[in-house]
């Protein structure tokens, strides 16, 4: 990451120097060759820390009653509640579409705990972060894009890694090396991840997620928080030229992401092949148990009797049930393998009553189809009882 930096900042110097001694080259020759270095400089490493200003450690939550002050009630929110301390939260996808990364709070264990969203993908995660061995938190940064899917880097170790499984790769190939990790296209098994002694969420543990409204947020969880990112919604009139910066940026992103979702073509052209089964932007609910991994849409979950669809998946009795009240869908593990016929709300609880099941852990809430499909080629779609 700071070798292409140095690179060009050293090729302008030398450029600079043998031009203004010798004369050697003409004019408009030495402004491009040095303009273009500029250019990629500026691009692809300067501008990333300013137009992805993540929100490690300084997110700005609103209480819920307020949030519908500054926030239209049909917005779509990432929701998620990391301890029984812990008030339930909710990330609106246009707050965090370009920080990308927001701290959460600690969890039960005492660990900080991240979410991070890909606008490309439609995909928010939450991640409980580990100490890394010399005992540094890690922080996670958005870096760029692969496969129309966000890159992470832990910024106290420069290791990378793709939001949608993960991985840390960086450890990943060390331990398995250059050959077999190639061969592994970013989608090692469980038993690749055992041998190399790392498990499928390196990069943290992944954290339950659920996807509904602002409005149905609020009215369900009236005491929860929702986070709102400060340089978007409140910009600082005494610097003019970051808040148009800003709004530029803002512009930009928006519209990416509204093609993205609109268009059957990803913006970026990366995806050498998509999966027919499903529509490319079809919004998919995938999940996995082991190896076992399975995608869901929400009209064949909606379609069912009841809204509830029962199957087994990596050898554990799972139910897929669809809240009408609440307008979510939540995917949750059952104790007994006799099929769940009432509907599960929100909070876990069968007909409205009783324990509240535990909801599953790795499900990726609305994501894109033909992204999902290119990580994850080997899942079963709405699969029958």
């Amino acid at each position: 990451r700071h070798k292409f930096p140095a690179v060009s900042t050293a090729a302008i110097t030398m450029n600079s120097a043998t031009f203004f001694r010798t004369r050697c080259v003409p004019l408009p020759a030495y402004a491009t060759l040095n303009g273009t270095f500029l250019f990629l400089l500026y691009s692809g490493y300067v501008n990333p820390e300013i137009m992805m200003r993540p929100r490690n450690h300084n997110a700005m939550y609103v209480h819920a009653s307020d949030a519908l002050d500054l926030l239209k009630r049909e917005e779509t929110v990432i929701v998620t509640k990391i301890s029984n301390a812990d008030r339930h939260k909710a990330f609106p996808q246009s707050q965090l579409l370009r920080p990308h990364v927001a701290n959460i709070g600690k969890t039960e264990g005492g660990k900080q705990a991240a979410m991070t969203y890909c606008g490309l993908t439609n995909l928010g995660m939450a991640f409980e972060l580990d100490k890394r061995p010399d005992g540094k938190e890690v922080e996670l940064v958005p870096l760029t894009q692969l496969e129309n899917n966000l890159i992470l880097l832990d910024k106290s170790t420069g290791h990378i890694g793709q939001q949608i499984n993960g991985i840390d790769e960086t450890a990943l190939l060390k331990k398995v090396g250059g050959e077999t990790y190639h061969k592994t296209s970013r989608r090692p098994s469980q038993e690749t991840l055992k041998k190399a002694k790392l498990d499928a969420s390196e990069i943290g543990k992944e954290l339950p997620t659920w996807k509904m409204s602002l409005g149905d947020f609020v009215r369900t969880y009236p005491d929860g928080e929702v986070f709102i990112n400060d340089y978007k919604m409140f910009p600082n009139l005494k610097q003019p030229i970051k808040t148009i910066y800003d709004k530029l940026m803002d512009y930009i992103f928006e519209m990416s992401v509204y093609i993205q979702a609109t268009s059957p073509d990803p913006v970026f052209p990366t995806l050498d092949n998509i999966d027919p089964r499903l529509p490319p932007k079809e919004q998919v609910f995938g999940f996995n148990v082991g190896d076992d991994y399975v995608a869901v849409t929400e009209n064949f979950v909606r379609d069912s009797p009841n809204g509830v669809r029962n199957m087994t998946v990596g050898g554990e009795h799972i139910v897929v049930s669809y809240d009408k009240d609440a307008g979510s869908l939540g995917i949750w593990k059952t104790p007994s393998s006799s099929p769940v016929k009432q509907a599960v709300d929100i909070h876990g609880k069968v007909g409205g009553k009783g324990q509240s099941l535990e909801r599953v852990s790795s499900v990726k809430n609305g994501a894109f189809w033909c992204v999902y499909a290119t990580f994850f080629p080997q899942c079963k779609v709405n699969p029958e009882e």
